[in-house]
């Protein structure tokens, strides 16, 4: 089976999963989409993420972010670490990459039909969402994989949230994509445990890891043609969108730590 896989640069939670996804299924990764970060600036990211973690935390990821940058300058010398970008894995894994600055855009599907032509297409983290003529373009879908209970926790920071409203568990979900955000039928939904000791940090780590073993299970089911895909219940759906500094704070009056 041909795979392509859709994300974005994020040097702490994504390279890690990308690059189990690429070690499990080696010989059929045909190619890495690398989408503009959060859709947004770099300068409007680091606002929002200012804006949510607080001076003290912000600043304790501002210097993980540079040993970040450190390390993949480093790595694309000689690998020394685990990968910290996306672009990393792909140079080890020796998978093409694609950087289109709109997935959607009629040059990049055309890309996609006649260059990638992928049999499957993975998002994990994409930051724009796939229109018809992209989600069409893979004979069997395009799978998303979203760390909440889906229809419950739709949007931004799943992980958040599910901690946030103090859920016994945080839930991997994978389902196919549509045009609307989160809303295609779910192939499966896996538990992921959530610690008395976890931070946010803990628990988005804990559920990429979760997320590629999911991932790999319904690309099996796929292949086998065994998958029994279930309706997402509207009537179900809630929807967040990124934190707040408030929110932050919520979280922080319980006794959990973001970082």
């Amino acid at each position: 089976m041909r795979i392509a896989i859709v994300t974005q640069e994020e040097p702490f939670y994504l390279p890690p999963a990308l690059d189990a996804l690429c070690s499990a299924r080696r010989d059929e990764i045909v190619g890495l989409i690398i989408l503009p970060s959060f859709n947004e600036k770099l300068s409007d990211t680091a606002r929002r993420l200012y804006n949510f973690y607080g001076p003290t935390d912000f600043a304790n990821l501002a210097v993980r972010y540079g040993w970040s940058k450190l390390a993949n300058k480093v790595n694309s010398i000689q690998p020394v670490t685990h990968p910290y970008s996306a672009l990393d894995v792909a140079r080890r894994h020796q998978v093409p990459v694609y950087q289109p600055p709109k997935i959607n855009a009629k040059s990049f599907v055309q890309t996609l039909r006649d260059e990638i032509r992928p049999d499957l297409l993975i998002s994990i983290a994409a930051s724009q969402i796939l229109k018809k003529a992209v989600l069409e373009t893979p004979p069997y879908g395009c799978i998303n994989l979203h760390s909440a209970p889906l229809p419950r926790y739709q949007g931004m920071m799943p992980n958040f949230w599910t901690m946030m409203h103090g859920e016994p568990e945080a839930t991997v979900t994978i389902h196919y994509m549509v045009e609307q955000l989160d809303a295609g039928d779910i192939i499966l939904q896996r538990p992921v445990p959530i610690l008395p000791q976890d931070s946010l940090h803990d628990l988005m780590v804990r559920s990429k890891a979760y997320g590629v073993q999911a991932i790999l299970e319904a690309v099996d089911q796929i292949e086998a043609g065994t998958v029994q895909a279930q309706q997402m219940d509207a009537s179900k759906a809630t929807y967040f969108s990124f934190p707040t500094r408030d929110d932050a704070q919520k979280l922080r009056a319980q006794g959990r730590r973001l970082i």
